[in-house]
């Protein structure tokens, strides 16, 4: 398991910065523009506001601290340059400190040596992207594919800069299942502008738990050919997910041997007997000491003594015939 340290910007905040590092190592940064976590001076107990990448006088010195640390880091932490940031999911007026990627190519051509990891590939809906696929039908295009706010205008700007990385947790989610066809534009755009070893895969678990579906949903997914000549979309290969689902996040916490070519070398499908290979004492310590199956009997004859029921109510929508 990796982590993030809690990227608070600002001279304010190098103490900080300087802490966690001493601390407790992280893997690699995390931090929000939207949220206000920046120190503007040098004051421990200023109150802080919100951000943008490309501000020489807040952003900046974080970063030269964070560079700095690195040279020494680096072959313990590989990935301890990584700075992955919240941008997107935040309606409003297209700025910066609200998760609009203008900030971007500045911030990516002046720390060339730092990957800037934009978390949700800065969509500008929050969580439902209808108004995505409006965007999609209205026509209006960018580059010659269809303007979705804010993820295609972050792909163009951020194109020529190898240094930047789209991640798709939650935009993803939120489109491949609801919205399909803006998932495919989505999936294309960054695929054309960024290419496959530019996007990593992100599941927001914590919100839609188990990420499975979505993963699977990433496999069996692909771009219409139609829509890939209209658009100039490159195919979306069973090699290109590989690299979006792990390899490419791999390469930026410095995970070694893990080349598409030696995978089913290092990893064998669960056996079918595994249950009968565990030990006693690994059983036990699963099923959870202290809640045992004679427990949750009692838990269960309890619940029904006090007269609940499962009450057998489906929310949501359903199709029926008139």
């Amino acid at each position: 398991m990796m982590a993030h340290g809690l990227l608070y910007v600002g001279k304010g905040n190098l103490p900080y910065i300087q802490e966690q590092t001493e601390k407790n190592q992280p893997d690699s940064w995390k931090g929000y523009n939207i949220s206000n976590a920046a120190k503007v001076d040098d004051d421990p107990n200023s109150l802080m506001r919100q951000w943008r990448h490309d501000d020489e006088e807040v952003a900046y010195p974080t970063f030269a601290l964070i560079e700095k640390l690195y040279q020494k880091l680096k072959t313990k932490k590989p990935g301890f340059n990584n700075i992955c940031v919240h941008k997107g999911l935040a309606p409003g007026p297209p700025d910066p400190v609200r998760g609009h990627p203008g900030d971007m190519p500045k911030a990516a051509k002046d720390w060339p040596h730092l990957n800037f990891i934009t978390y949700h590939a800065c969509i500008q809906p929050a969580f439902f992207l209808h108004d995505s696929l409006q965007e999609v039908k209205s026509g209006k295009l960018r580059e010659g594919v269809p303007d979705i706010s804010w993820t295609t205008e972050y792909a163009v700007l951020v194109a020529p800069f190898k240094n930047t990385y789209a991640e798709i947790g939650t935009t993803w989610a939120s489109s491949v299942v609801t919205f399909p066809t803006v998932a495919a534009h989505i999936m294309g755009q960054l695929m054309k502008f960024m290419g496959p070893d530019r996007i990593v895969f992100g599941s927001d678990s914590v919100w839609y738990g188990s990420p499975q579906w979505q993963i699977d949903a990433l496999w069996r997914f692909q771009i219409p050919e139609a829509m890939r000549r209209k658009y100039g979309y490159p195919e979306l290969t069973e090699e290109a997910k590989r690299k979006i689902l792990g390899l490419n996040s791999a390469k930026l916490y410095g995970i070694q041997g893990l080349g598409s070519g030696n995978l089913e070398k290092r990893f064998k499908p669960v056996p079918k007997d595994y249950e009968q290979r565990m030990s006693k004492e690994l059983k036990t310590l699963m099923e959870l000491p202290g809640f045992s199956a004679d427990n949750m009997s009692k838990f269960q004859e309890n619940y029904r003594a006090s007269g609940g029921e499962p009450g057998h109510t489906r929310y949501g929508w359903i199709r029926t015939k008139d």
